[in-house]
């Protein structure tokens, strides 16, 4: 069972695998990106929000499970099909963004396919592992804290203040599509966490760790936009990957070069970590979908249809830049619309104060039943 604090830390994670993306920030308000970072931290805290109502009034159950529960079994089923589709085509987007930045930085002789392979074996092998993969976020998200801080440090004598001026120049147009993009690329897709409601101590209190997972994610991300602005300036949006770009300056003598290493690594761990939630969110909903309780008959064909479908879904470079500037909208239908409508009917259906669906008290009850027997569910017939 995960805790508050486990999830917390697991969210603020896959918000920082994220920090790779964030160029068309840049490209809309440049140095006043630090300003569209902080807006788009608050905007988020209030649709987290709207997330953890649904599980306070609903406890326990995940993304699927919500909509049957919520729409019906008809309705919530098609909708239900819609959220594991969009967590699919997140997990395929993302490690096709992996690729592309394994490709063009890190291994450019190596060809792209054999990248999504080793990627999607290593997602598929923690997807296998269930809930488990948000274990050791904790430990993950310390060592990319005391990295970014060493960046820092050893970045302080290339920074500028200048690159910070003149502040609020640009349009209001731009600000509005810099904080739309935050909130739905790195942000807002932390709603696939809710499919580790049925695996939570205190499912109820899904809202504050994903607000914590927002605030640790999203001040660790303010950290990487300010360093980028005050080292790189207006090359910011001339690169294709500006913060990797960044850490490339770094150069201590002769001895300590060639940090960005280290960074990719961790930056491709984060990776991993983010397309394995996505995978698992997309399987486990599919499960729910069908009445299927073992989800790992699914992690085999899912795999082999995420690269597949990597390999096709652009054509160039071209076409992916140009999805990058679309994506937003695809997925505002199902991080804010959606939850909205669920929250707004839940309170139409059930009132202020809904009852438990028998299934989950039933569960609960089996639960509390193993707790005083001294026996657990998870055991094999005849285990003790």
């Amino acid at each position: 069972m995960l805790s508050v604090k486990q999830l917390c830390y697991a969210s603020a994670l896959f918000i920082i695998a994220s920090s790779l993306l964030i160029k068309s920030v840049y490209v809309f308000t440049l140095q006043d990106s630090w300003i569209s970072v902080i807006l788009a931290i608050l905007i988020s805290l209030i649709i987290v929000s709207v997330y953890g109502a649904l599980e306070s009034r609903h406890p326990g159950l995940d993304h699927v499970e919500l909509c049957e529960t919520v729409f019906g079994k008809v309705l919530g089923k098609i909708v239900g099909a819609l959220y594991v589709f969009f967590f699919l085509s997140l997990a395929i987007l993302n490690l096709e963004d992996t690729g592309a930045f394994v490709n063009g930085s890190i291994l450019p002789q190596t060809p792209v396919t054999i990248v999504y392979v080793c990627m999607v074996l290593v997602c598929a092998l923690s997807v296998s592992k269930g809930p488990k993969i948000c274990l050791y976020s904790t430990m993950l998200v310390i060592l990319i804290g005391s990295i970014l801080v060493m960046n820092l440090l050893l970045l302080i004598n290339k920074a500028e203040l200048e690159n910070f001026l003149p502040v609020l120049t640009h349009p209001p147009k731009n600000y509005a599509l810099a904080i739309h993009s935050l909130l739905m690329l790195p942000l807002g897709e932390i709603f696939a966490f809710l499919t580790f409601a049925p695996h939570m101590k205190k499912p109820e209190e899904m809202g504050s760790a994903l607000r914590g997972g927002i605030l640790v994610g999203g001040f660790m991300l303010f950290i990487i936009v300010v360093r980028d602005i005050a080292v790189m300036g207006g090359y910011l949006q001339y690169v294709n990957h500006p913060t990797f770009s960044s850490i490339r300056l770094i150069e201590v003598g002769d001895f300590l070069t060639r940090l960005e290493i280290l960074y990719a690594s961790i930056l491709l761990t984060a990776f991993t970590f983010k397309i394995s939630v996505c995978y698992y969110a997309a399987i486990t909903g599919l499960a729910r979908l069908l009445r299927i309780d073992n989800y790992r008959i699914f992690i085999g064909i899912f795999g082999v249809l995420i690269v597949v479908a990597t390999r096709g879904v652009f054509q160039s470079s071209f076409e992916h830049n140009e999805w990058k500037r679309s994506a937003p909208v695809y997925s505002t239908f199902f991080l804010i619309i959606l939850p909205l409508l669920l929250l707004l009917v839940s309170f139409i259906r059930f009132g202020r104060h809904p009852k438990k669906p028998a299934a989950r008290e039933n569960q609960d009850a089996s639960q509390d039943g193993d707790a005083e027997t001294g026996f657990s569910g998870s055991m094999a017939p005849g285990e003790s």
